[in-house]
This record gives C-alpha cells, sequence and structure tokens, in this order.
C-alpha cells in the first residue's frame, strides 16, 4: 500500500518543479511611438497634457518621456489658441489667468502635437454637464464582505437627450480614487450607451461607486477599513466626456482589470486612439485627447 502511494506523490513532486521553468515571451515590440494623454477642463486650473513613447511590455520602468514636442490647443469655434509649455518630464502646461477659462459648451477644439518630423492633431468638444444635487451618507452594519462604517452616494440627474456620457471622479481628502475598479463611467445615467434611458437620476450602482473599493492590492489592515469616517472630504467631480473618450475609457478599464478574470481574460490589446498623424507616413499615435465640462460637490463627513 505504501509503495502504491508513493508512486503518485513522487509524480506530483516532478510536476511541482516543472512549474518552476521561466517562459520567455516575445512581445513582438518593434519601436516605440507616441503617447499623448490630454484629460483637460473648462475649470480655472492648471491644464496638463503629458506626452510619452511607449516601451516594450515586459519593460519594468516608467515609460520615456517626450521632452522636446511642441503642444497647442486651438480653440475652432473661437479662432483661438494656447500654447502649452513643457514643465519637465513629459508634462506641458498652461494656467489660466484669474477668471479665464478653456472655452464656453459647444466650443469645438484641436489638439495639435508637433514631434521630430511628425505632426499629429485630435479633436473634442465641450459638453454640457449636469450639477451634483447632493452627496449623503450613512452608516451600515457589514454585509457581503464589506465592512461597517459609513458609505456615501451622490444624487445627480441625466442631461435630456440622449447619448450624454460622464465620466465620475471620486477624491477622499484630497486624495483621487484611481484603482481601474473605481473608474465610475457612465451613460445617461446607466451603464452603457443605447439604454433607451433619457434624463434620469444616476442609478445606484454609479452613484454609490464614490466609495473606495477593495481589492487583492490592499493590504489585510486596508481591507477592515470603513470607506469613510468621521471628519473625511469627499468631493465628486462630473465630467461630460464625448462618446469616444467613454468608450476608450471602457477598455482601458477592461484591460486594467483584465488580470481578475482568469482563464476568461481577454487579449491584451490598446484603446482605439483619436490622435491621428497628419502625414501619411506618421508613425501610429495612441492615448487620447478630451475637453471636458465638470461640476463639482464636496462636502465633510459629520
Amino acid at each position: 500500500m505504501n509503495k502504491l502511494l508513493y508512486i503518485p506523490a513522487f509524480l506530483l513532486l516532478l510536476a511541482s518543479f516543472s512549474c518552476e521553468d521561466v517562459v520567455d515571451i516575445n512581445a513582438n515590440f518593434d519601436k516605440s511611438e507616441l503617447v499623448v494623454d490630454a484629460w483637460l477642463n473648462q475649470l480655472d486650473t492648471t491644464q496638463t497634457v503629458f506626452l510619452s513613447l511607449t516601451q516594450d511590455y515586459f519593460q519594468a520602468s516608467a515609460s520615456p518621456a517626450v521632452t522636446d514636442a511642441t503642444v497647442t490647443l486651438l480653440n475652432d469655434t473661437k479662432g483661438t489658441q494656447i500654447p502649452f509649455t513643457h514643465k519637465g518630464n513629459g508634462a506641458y502646461e498652461w494656467t489660466p489667468q484669474p477668471g479665464e477659462t478653456i472655452g464656453e459648451v459647444g466650443d469645438e477644439f484641436t489638439l495639435s502635437v508637433s514631434y521630430q518630423d511628425w505632426n499629429y492633431q485630435a479633436g473634442s468638444q465641450l459638453n454640457p454637464v449636469p450639477p451634483i444635487d447632493s452627496i449623503v451618507y450613512e452608516v451600515r452594519e457589514e454585509e457581503l464582505g464589506s465592512p461597517a462604517g459609513i458609505y456615501a452616494q451622490f444624487y445627480a440627474r441625466d442631461l435630456p437627450g440622449e447619448g450624454n456620457t460622464y465620466w465620475i471622479k471620486t477624491y477622499k481628502n484630497g486624495m483621487f480614487l484611481n484603482k481601474p475598479s473605481e473608474m465610475n463611467l457612465s451613460a445617461d445615467g446607466t451603464f452603457d450607451l443605447g439604454s433607451g434611458t433619457d434624463a434620469i437620476v444616476f442609478i445606484p450602482p454609479i452613484r454609490e461607486t464614490i466609495n473606495r473599493i477593495a481589492d487583492a492590492d490592499d493590504t489585510e489592515d486596508d481591507d477592515t477599513v470603513p470607506p469613510y469616517a468621521i471628519g473625511d472630504q469627499i468631493r465628486v467631480e462630473i465630467h461630460a466626456i464625448t462618446i469616444p473618450a467613454f468608450r476608450f475609457l471602457g477598455i482601458a478599464r477592461e484591460q486594467m482589470t483584465n488580470g481578475s478574470n482568469g482563464i476568461f481574460a481577454l487579449p491584451v490589446a490598446n484603446s482605439p486612439s483619436n490622435v491621428i498623424g497628419l502625414e501619411a507616413d506618421a508613425p501610429k499615435a495612441l492615448g487620447f485627447f478630451n475637453v471636458a465640462m465638470v461640476s463639482a460637490l464636496e462636502v465633510v463627513v459629520e
């Protein structure tokens, strides 16, 4: 009996050693491409365009910054232009004067980027945004793996007319909740375009995605901390984005949370960019450009 049991145990031991072999995967990386990260808004704060270069998927370092480009924002509606100045590490900035904003609802914009011998452009429109009516919070008992504590939600109503898309951003004590699972996107107050809804109050799952979401990256202590506590400041912003920007962010979120799908994970792919090379032989560019109208509301948990 002992000999019969020894054989499968030995085979399992061999299998465990075979799983430790190093497998080199070729990512088929050819050459670097320009990445434009330009999410601008009408708030009277410094606006920043980040430029970088792609690198091999398995390169464990920060992406190389582009420091020698020319970046200009054109307001096609008003016929004005705004030059952006490089401030270091691939960040190109423009700071409005007091009372000055990037534009008004309905304005059309073109972002122009000249890098080396190539010229790129991307377009966006400044869409209207609904106001945030209120941010409310309540104490809840532990349920479904969520710790007991203070949970918040915001109330706002989708604007009339189908096809309104939004990016809801939340800040806890000034810190942006930036986990991929916390990326809160909405179309017409729901999750998806084509839902047939219009001018409704944002549905509960979207209203409540202003709470911190625990995931595998959190420490054991973090999992037991309630989303909010007495004295915490909650800031919620609704960014009115374009439909292409909504789709770009949706695909990006799927890619960033892909690992949690196990064997059902999707192949790694880039989100579709709206940055276009003007020359016929210009290398492809990645990233996205959007100008958003923003509404915001802040409360302190009492």
